[in-house]
């Protein structure tokens, strides 16, 4: 498995991330216990979960122990996360993480969910990065991170505003136009880069003909061409895969197998067919963004591109609600004059007033 430094911190991670929060059956908890042995056994050494992923921390607390007894020989690292922004509901939150997982420590803990940035001035203001200060000088934690789903711009911002020691976010041959600036902002201060989604949420394996392009072998397929394409990327420290299953494993590991560094013109060529390849999908330019009522166009956009290429309007209200914060009660999906002002600006000349009111009617 190839590994790469996590930033600043003097470690070594894994290329490819265990996400756990797409266990097929929870329930069936060796099932779970015996897919992250699995990955361990292959060179994995980051698992990632959150005490929103239903039993995902319960079943890390049955894999770990086994894990920990070859931990001095194999070092393995685990990230959990928190919403909470009050001193006490965190420390509430990270002593049953602990707990959960047996544990004495957290790796890596997230400020979770960072959808705007307003969102993180509030939990700034409520004293979330002093709480998390003092986690770490207790021993509860080793290193302060940060997962958003905040477009390209606001997280270069970020980055500069505070010391994270990584970031989490989402990044794919979907929409990596979208969070660019950001990505290339944390690689450039050092931090630690781990990409949520790096097939699309699934999307991409879902419709080979449309995403083929990110092939650049005759012997691959999209699963594997998608991966690479990040695992290509020197900015990205861990693509970070929610696996369901044992077939999971194989098909990553596969493209891991497998990995030869990508020839420039090759990445170029990803890069310039993504229009093609999204044709009368939004490429996240972001150019859309300057709507007189507020509405956030280019997050709508991006969820229609989920809608379209699933047909669920479930899929829709999913990516809305837990994706960017915006509930199906929302005012701002009822906000549109139909002013034209976004649509003058897209550069893809797509009917943007259309989707919206489509989206305000699902």
């Amino acid at each position: 498995m190839l590994t790469r430094p996590y930033g600043s911190t003097g470690l070594d991670v894994s290329a490819i991330g265990f996400g756990g929060m797409r266990f097929r059956d929870q329930v069936n908890i060796d099932a779970c216990v015996e897919l992250m042995h699995a990955a361990y056994a292959h060179g994995i050494n980051y698992f990632d979960t959150a005490p929103g992923y239903g039993k995902s921390e319960e079943i890390f607390g049955h894999a770990l122990p086994d894990m920990l007894k070859s931990r001095t020989e194999k070092p393995f690292y685990v990230s959990t996360k928190t919403t909470q922004s009050d001193p006490s509901e965190i420390r509430r939150e990270v002593e049953t993480s602990l707990k959960l997982m047996r544990l004495e420590t957290i790796d890596f803990y997230h400020v979770w969910c960072l959808l705007s940035w307003d969102m993180y001035e509030r939990r700034k203001a409520k004293g979330v990065l002093q709480t998390f200060e003092k986690l770490r000088d207790e021993g509860l934690i080793n290193h302060i991170t940060v997962s958003t789903h905040m477009p390209g711009n606001d997280v270069v911002r970020l980055m500069n505003d505070y010391a994270f020691e990584g970031i989490l976010l989402g990044y794919s041959a979907m929409n990596f136009k979208y969070r660019e600036p950001g990505i290339q902002a944390a690689a450039d201060l050092g931090r630690g880069v781990v990409v949520m989604n790096p097939l699309g949420g699934g999307l991409i394996p879902q419709h080979p003909e449309r995403f083929g392009f990110v092939r650049t072998r005759e012997d691959e397929n999209v699963i594997e061409g998608a991966l690479r394409f990040l695992i290509d990327d020197p900015r990205i420290t861990i693509s970070l895969v929610g696996f369901r299953d044992v077939h999971d494993l194989k098909d990553v590991l596969s493209a891991m197998e497998g990995y030869e560094p990508i020839a420039a013109s090759e990445i170029e060529r990803i890069r310039d067919n993504v229009k093609e390849a999204f044709d009368q999908l939004c490429t996240g330019c972001q150019y859309c963004d300057e709507c007189p009522e507020g509405i956030p166009v280019p997050k709508l956009m991006d969820a229609y591109n989920h809608y379209h290429l699933s047909n669920s309007k479930k899929e829709l209200q999913d990516r809305l609600k837990w994706h960017w914060g915006i509930m199906p009660d929302d005012p701002v999906l009822q906000a549109c004059t139909a002013c034209g002002t976004c649509e003058d600006l897209c550069t893809q000349h797509l009917p943007i007033i259309e989707r919206i009111q489509e989206i305000s009617q699902t």
